[in-house]
Order: structure tokens, then sequence, then C-alpha cells
């Protein structure tokens, strides 16, 4: 068996106070005001005679698919590995800053940004100068729920695997840890937080460990804690999921599996989708429709009239090219076990389709960009559904099709297969 290296690097990327949180309404003026616990940019580096794999992930709410090319395509640079080997993703908590433009969700602060590139880089190269011998184990370990289907009000289509692999070393152990569920605890709140990952990795690293987690795809998932007391969780709620988390991860550590080899893979593709794209009297009617549904939204009818004038000036534009062209796939390979890494809030009906298909697998939300919602099939019989009609007007202008599932079931079957080769 080739023999296995592994590196673990973090920078903490806790914006300054005053800057736009992202999330939960339009125009709400969420600004920083505390900070609960610090957000960090955390990087884990794969290496072994062939190859080497980069896996970082951030305490943000999302990249667009350039910023992501551009932090990619840098560290590969930097390390002479081709982008392919190089995920970034982001966790997705909405007690941090704006991180892609997203109107009326919160303004970009691109000093900011451009920081958090730095210290993207600076953790992959710590990573790298941290490299040890390691072999690793992986797990499925089923949970009690953390979240709950928030389109369907109940345990349905949840994804109840908490995923782990773990790389040991002489000296520490370092966790790769993937669960489904929306970083939304804290709610509308004004204070900086990673949320429950945040807190799964703290109680990690307080047994001298180290960790890295990614979310998984949790596009309909939410914490249980909003389904009781929507926008009202506690510190108590992000301990108790920190805990019970943290502590099934160690439990499925002994009965984890350890592959009979680590060969490392990687592969990508890019996609085109296609978008429904509506007539001028269409968007009008839908800004009109928009406006008085989001009325409790004090910046409701402002979003409706700014979507309604972006769309009818882009409406030439996308009438001839009717899709969203660039995004990216990825799917990588450690030993046995399988990472698919798509740049959305995919709803976890998906992951669970290519689970079952493609064990063991790790999907990868938020990767290497975000899109936006990727709903199944069945969503798209709702024309009331949030992640079908409200969400693509501050992601993309216009929604995605249904075709979308086949296309990504397709794709993600094409890619996964040629890990096999």
């Amino acid at each position: 068996m080739k023999p296995l290296t592994a590196g673990c690097g973090e920078r903490i990327i806790t914006p300054p106070l005053g800057v736009d949180l992202c999330g939960y309404g339009f125009y709400l003026d969420r600004k920083a005001d505390q900070v609960r616990d610090d957000l960090k940019a955390r990087a884990l580096v794969l290496k072994n005679e062939d190859q080497a794999l980069v896996l970082a992930s951030c305490d943000l709410i999302g990249f667009t698919v350039d910023f992501s090319d551009s932090v990619r395509q840098a560290i590969g640079r930097q390390h002479n590995i081709p982008a392919k080997n190089i995920l970034l993703a982001c966790t997705h908590t909405h007690s941090g800053p704006a991180a892609q433009s997203l109107p009326g969700l919160g303004e970009v602060n691109e000093n900011y940004l451009e920081k958090v590139k730095r210290a993207i880089e600076e953790a992959v190269g710590q990573a790298f100068d941290q490299m040890k011998d390691a072999d690793f184990i992986y797990a499925f370990e089923a949970v009690e729920p953390i979240g709950y289907n928030r389109r369907l009000k109940n345990f349905e289509g949840i994804d109840p695997t908490l995923k782990v692999a773990v790389f040991r070393q002489k000296s520490q152990k370092i966790y790769l840890l993937s669960y489904a569920c929306h970083p939304v605890v804290f709610g509308p709140m004004k204070k900086v937080s990673a949320d429950w990952p945040g807190a799964v990795i703290s109680r990690i690293e307080k047994k001298g460990h180290r960790a890295v987690f990614f979310q998984g795809f949790s596009g309909d998932i939410d914490p249980v804690s909003q389904w009781n007391r929507w926008g009202a969780g506690t510190n108590e709620d992000l301990r108790l999921y920190g805990q019970l988390l943290s502590r099934r991860a160690f439990k499925a550590e002994k009965y984890a599996v350890k592959p009979s080899q680590n060969s490392l893979k990687a592969v990508e593709t890019r996609m085109t989708i296609p978008l429904r794209i509506p007539s001028k009297n269409q968007i009008e009617k839908e800004a009109a429709e928009f406006a008085k549904s989001y009325a409790q939204f004090p910046g409701g009818s402002r979003f409706a009239e700014e979507w309604e004038e972006k769309a009818l000036h882009a409406l030439a534009t996308f009438q001839s090219k009717p899709y969203l062209e660039n995004v990216p796939l990825q799917a990588m390979a450690v030993g046995p076990l399988r990472f698919l890494g798509i740049p959305g809030e995919v709803f976890c009906g998906l992951g669970l389709k290519l689970q079952k298909k493609w064990p063991p697998l790790f999907p990868l939300g938020y990767a290497n960009g975000s899109i936006g919602y990727i709903p199944t099939r069945r969503a798209f019989r709702d024309p009331s559904d949030y992640a079908c009609t409200c969400s693509p007007k501050f992601y993309s202008l216009f929604p995605f099709t249904p075709e979308i599932e086949k296309i990504l079931i397709r794709e993600s079957d094409r890619l996964l297969a040629c890990l096999q080769g």
C-alpha cells in the first residue's frame, strides 16, 4: 500500500464588527455587533507518491464560482498541483459576513474577502508544512437528528448519517466530518458564529485533535431548534449539537473501516444548467406577487422592485442563452472513499439517491462556489416553493428548470464512475 501523509492548517477569518451578516431576509441591516466564536478557514492536505489532494473549508455562507476558481488556481500554482485536486467549500453559517453578492442579503466587503483569500492560501500552506505519515479509517454513523425537513415539517427526507474519516498520526488525529443541516441555530441575530459545525470542531479540538467540517446536501434541512422556535436558538442548543455529533464521531471511530488501499484521485467537469426564462409580463406579475408574499420583510417591496428592473434589463440576454454555464462538479477518492462536491444548496434527497448508488460517499454542498438552491424535481410541483421560485431571484435572477435533478444525477454518475478507472 502506498504511504500516505496528511497535514492540517487553519487561519482565523473573523470579520471586523460592523460588516453585513448574510441571510434571513431582505435589507435587514444585520451588522455584526459581537463575536461569539471565531470563524476559520481550515485545510486538509493528503499526499502520496502520485497525487496530492486539498480539501479546504471556510466558516462562511458561500463563494461565487469565479472567486473559488481564482483561489483554487492560486493554490494550484503555489503547490504545483492541478485545480481539479483542490476542493474549496463553505460550511454555510448564516452568522458570518456576506462573501458573495446576494442582493438584499448583505453587502460584500471586498477588503475582507481579499483577506479571506490570503487566509485560505495560508491555511493550505500550513497544512503542507505539517505533513506527517498517516493511516486512515472511515465510518458512517446514524445519529439522533439535529435537523428536520423544513419543507415537509417532519423527519422524512433527511440524511441521518454523520460521515467521519480519521487520519491517524503518531501525535494527533485529523477528523474530516460531514453532516447535512443548515447552520442557522441563532437565526437573524447580529453575533458572529461558526454555528453548530464550529461547536463540533471545538469539542474535538478539546481532545487535542484537529478537524475540518464540510456541509452535506442540506438545502431543505434546518436545525430542530428552528422548528420549535424560529430564530430563537441559544448557546445551549449549540452546545447540545456540538456535544452530540462529536460524541457520535468518537463512537463511530471505534467501528470504522480500515481500507486496504489509500490511492488518491480527483476529477472535475463543468456543467450547463437550463433556466426557465419568463416573459416580460410574467416578470412584472412575479414582482408584484413577490412584494405581496414577502410584505413581512421591511425590504421585501424594495427587493421586488430591484429584481424586476434587473430581470427586465437582462431578459433579452437570457432569452438567447437560457442557461447557466461553467458550473463545476468535482469528485475525489481516498482509497474506496468518495467525495462529491456540488456548488449549491442541494436538496437532501439528491444526496440520498447518490449515496445509495455510490457508497461510501460524502456529498459536499457549497463546494467550489454556490449557484443557489438545487431542488428535487418533486419540489417544482409546488409553485410557491421558496427554493424553486424565491431564492433564484437573489442568486441568478431566473430559476432552474425541473430538469436540474436529472442533469445533476447523470453528471454525478458519470464523474463518480471515472474514479473507478
